[in-house]
């Protein structure tokens, strides 16, 4: 295990670091660093929800994320992403985290085929997924073909900084991916393991071609080969049938994801579950448009289905909305939502949602309506605001209110 990702610090104890404290190294660090020959991009935002019902919540989340480049080179930079959380109820503060989503040194050569990452970083090669902090490399082997390889520990989900890192095993892939005459294909292949033990192995395809000029089709296929189980089978596709409908439609199989071999995995089977899902757009009238669409979900022995209708103009828009649960419950769902662009840079927008019904034959049906105001502004050209407000009413509370807001600033020492 790295030194960096250890649950606890050679002494034994647990390493506590302020939350306040990190978050403002932090920022200075990137102030700093704008006075310095290195270049910094970057935003720091901070996203505030409040609740006012039986116990008074306030979430503060700051977020920050920068490049820096030219360190010491042009081809190389460093980019990073952190993100803080702190939980108050009742006045008192609690559960303060501060993680590092993304930290990372990218090398690559404007005139070379290869590129290099090392540091903590998200997967996204086809099926070598999650947070994996070790080595990355991709090659061009021609203008329409490449080859990634990766490899180092897994994190859960990212790397903390004030309590203990689970350790995750160690996890290396494959990905090759070219374009081809008939759309672009991808392979890859993916290994956990932990102590010497496998865990995981999975290999998948995936596939994206616009078949003809107004339909394009995307598919892929995960096979987890440690289990013998299909993963993931999915099929999409998106077609611009006139100037005036647009049709999409998905399908879809999929199996949870396990990452060990445990007496669970023999019920994976079961955990299958069958996704269904189409919709259309049909703009009859000028501006003046309606769209329906219809989904369900089908497992073992149960099955969920939604259906939607909607009718709108650029500004407005109302629709209705049935679930049919799997516990044999029914669920009607009226809306209308609104927006105005005030000026260029502020726009105002509002809605109103009731819903009536259970999601079970055994529960007495209620009524819950919501009702939400809020607004979207670009203060400068570096400062942007975001407030909403909603109301939130049902049969066992009398009223909920709820705010969400958010600033972000960018900086940047490049012209």
């Amino acid at each position: 295990m790295p030194p960096f990702l250890r649950s606890k610090p050679p002494h034994g104890r647990d390493l506590p670091i302020s939350f306040v404290t990190c978050c403002l190294l932090f920022l200075m660090i990137s102030f700093s660093l704008s006075f310095a020959k290195t270049g910094v991009t970057g935003s720091v935002s901070v996203w505030t929800y409040l609740r006012d019902d039986s116990v008074d919540h306030v979430y503060i989340i700051p977020m920050q994320s920068f490049t820096l480049t030219d360190l010491g080179c042009k081809d190389l930079s460093f980019q990073t992403s952190l993100r803080g959380y702190a939980d108050i109820r009742n006045g008192s503060s609690s559960a303060e985290q501060l993680r590092v989503l993304r930290g990372v040194f990218v090398y690559a050569p404007r005139q070379s085929n290869w590129e290099l990452r090392g540091g903590q970083q998200w997967l996204t090669e086809g099926v070598g997924r999650g947070n994996l902090a070790g080595l990355w490399a991709k090659y061009k082997m021609t203008t329409k073909t490449s080859i990634t390889a990766y490899g180092g520990a897994k994190l859960a989900n990212s790397l903390y900084l004030n309590v203990p890192n689970e350790e995750q095993g160690y996890a290396g892939g494959l990905h090759a991916k070219t374009q081809l005459r008939w759309g672009r294909l991808g392979a890859s292949c993916y290994y956990l393991a932990k102590r010497g033990d496998l865990l995981y192995h999975a290999a998948g395809a995936d596939y994206l071609s616009p078949v003809w000029h107004d339909l394009t089709l995307r598919g892929r296929l995960d096979l987890n080969l440690s289990q013998s189980t299909l993963e993931q089978a999915q099929l999409m596709a998106a077609w611009q049938a006139s100037e005036q409908i647009q049709v999409t439609g998905e399908l879809r199989r999929q199996t949870p994801r396990i990452y060990e071999d445990s007496f669970f995995t023999l019920f994976l089977s079961e955990a299958a579950t069958d996704f269904v899902r189409g919709a259309v757009r049909w703009n009859f009238y000028e501006s003046v448009y309606c769209k329906g669409g219809a989904t369900a979900l089908f497992s073992e022995g149960d099955s969920e289905r939604k259906l939607h209708l909607a009718f709108g103009i650029p500004m407005v828009e109302a629709g209705y909305s049935k679930w049919l649960t799997v516990a044999k419950g029914e669920l009607d769902g009226l809306y209308i939502k609104a927006h105005y662009q005030v000026t260029d840079k502020a726009e105002v927008f509002g809605g109103y949602d009731f819903a009536r019904g259970s999601n079970s034959d055994l529960k007495e049906k209620t009524d819950s309506q919501v009702a939400y105001l809020g607004c979207d502004a670009a203060i400068c050209k570096t400062l942007s605001f975001t407030a909403r407000g909603e109301q939130i009413q049902d049969i066992e509370r009398k009223s909920d209110y709820r705010g969400l807001f958010s600033i972000t600033a960018r900086f940047s020492t490049l012209r």
